[in-house]
């Protein structure tokens, strides 16, 4: 196809980045963007006949700006991927026999993202259910005002396809590497909605409860804010495994709602007491996230104990 390119961010994924690859193989250029593996992932890569290049990554949506400002990409629309995504075979028909009928005033296309974890494919008791993942070349960015999720903005309309991408991310069967990468994210989750809470972090754009999916879910953030801590995760894990049918995906969908929807807000609502002990004034806050950002630690006192050091 003359009118998409794909772009796939990899580091260290070799694990993941083949059936990625295979699933988008024939169907357009395919470029790479690694930021320093040292396993054979860009060895994979260039075998499975994708354009490498490399770039230092700073955090996924300067990653992603970079990416979108800098490759040599072909056509009309981007297909943004994840290194443990794949293409559903849906998807690929509906690229190839769609993508050119879209009309030139949407610069975005949402598509249903399945989640595979525990061994089950998460299909239910989720709350953002299709991602933003197809944007016109020169009309998206990389959104910069989160600093756990990732989104891009687009100048113009959108809609939703329901043919799907799936996430599969091999590291993630190691339960051990899961934990540990989600105690990172529960502290970035924390100092994120202090941060929001202070109104030192706004949204890019208006949340708005009837918008697209990315302007939903940012509606309900701020709404998750002013609930009570403690409570919050309980009630969620209630609301995503049985009102919105979390259970029927067996063990797999205990497990993610369980881990996901109430292990890891939990942990957030900790590591918030944690840091609101700290009585941090604003600028201090603001000092405390740029150091956050700087590690891979998810320990607040770790995080404090730098900033410490720096002072």
């Amino acid at each position: 196809m003359q009118n998409l390119s794909a772009v796939v961010l990899t580091y260290n994924e070799v694990a993941n980045i083949g059936r990625c690859l295979e699933s988008v193989a024939g169907l357009c250029p395919v470029f790479v963007v690694d930021s320093g593996s040292t396993d054979d992932t860009v060895d994979v890569c260039r075998r499975l006949g994708a354009s490498v290049t490399h770039h230092p990554y700073a955090n996924h949506s300067q990653q992603w700006q970079w990416a979108l400002d800098n490759l040599p990409l072909e056509g009309d629309w981007v297909l943004a991927l994840d290194a443990d995504f794949t293409v559903s075979p849906a998807l690929r028909q509906r690229l190839f026999h769609d993508l050119q009928a879209v009309p030139p005033s949407v610069a975005g296309i949402y598509v249903r993202h399945l989640y595979q974890f525990g061994g089950s494919t998460i299909r239910h008791g989720g709350i953002k259910r299709f991602w933003l993942r197809l944007v016109r070349h020169g009309r998206a960015r990389a959104d910069q005002s989160d600093l756990v999720d990732f989104r891009f903005l687009v100048d113009g309309d959108t809609i939703v396809w329901r043919e799907a991408v799936y996430e599969y991310n091999h590291h993630d069967d190691d339960a051990s590497a899961w934990t540990a990468k989600q105690d990172k994210f529960s502290l970035r989750l924390a100092v994120e909605e202090e941060l929001r809470r202070r109104r030192l972090l706004d949204w890019a754009r208006p949340p708005r409860p009837l918008g697209n999916s990315d302007e939903r879910y940012m509606w309900l953030r701020d709404r998750w804010l002013r609930l009570p801590l403690f409570v919050r995760p309980l009630g969620y894990f209630v609301y995503r495994y049985l009102l919105r049918g979390g259970f029927l995906d067996g063990r797999g969908g205990f497990l993610y709602h369980a881990m996901q929807g109430f292990w890891l807000r939990l942990l957030v609502d900790w590591k918030t007491l944690q840091l609101r002990r700290l009585e941090l004034d604003d600028a201090t806050l603001l000092r405390f996230r740029d150091a956050m950002l700087r590690t891979s630690s998810g320990s607040i006192i770790q995080v404090s104990r730098s900033l410490d050091s720096v002072s």
